[in-house]
């Protein structure tokens, strides 16, 4: 695949802009672990009543605390380092193992007018944010 990683960063970006892919780091537990905790805490201490109040509250504190953990695929991409980039690349050749394109111009029209090869390319890019980048792909 002699597609630049810099040409590929773009394609994958346009393409999880097109889809809206947002992603976490793993902080939304944390935030449903504090509404729990609220809720709890409140029935053990008013009751009924005291469980609505507590997980209100927890979920208002676990909101506050994941305040701009989500970021969007396309910024993640473009943030990337060298290194990732090539780490990128090297993934998606396995990816597109399949796919006859032999230059960005002609990956880019396959994947927008092919809906197989488009749902190829976005597993690929939520398989290589799970696994090498650790961050979980919100759908």
């Amino acid at each position: 695949m002699p597609i630049s990683a810099e040409e590929l960063v773009r394609l994958l970006a346009l393409l999880s802009e097109e889809e809206s892919m947002k992603v976490t780091v793993k902080e939304t537990l944390k935030g449903g672990a504090m509404a729990g905790a609220g809720a709890v805490i409140g029935g053990m201490c008013g009751g009924p009543v005291g469980i609505a109040v507590g997980g209100a509250v927890g979920g208002a504190v676990g909101a506050w605390m994941t305040k701009g953990k989500f970021r969007s695929v396309p910024e993640i991409l473009l943030a990337m380092n060298h290194e990732q980039r090539e780490a990128l690349q090297n993934y998606f050749r396995s990816v597109f193992s399949d796919v006859e394109a032999g230059d960005f111009d002609k990956l880019s029209r396959l994947v927008a007018e092919n809906s197989s090869i488009r749902q190829m390319a976005l597993n690929g890019l939520r398989g290589f944010i799970n696994d090498q980048l650790k961050m979980q792909v919100l759908d």
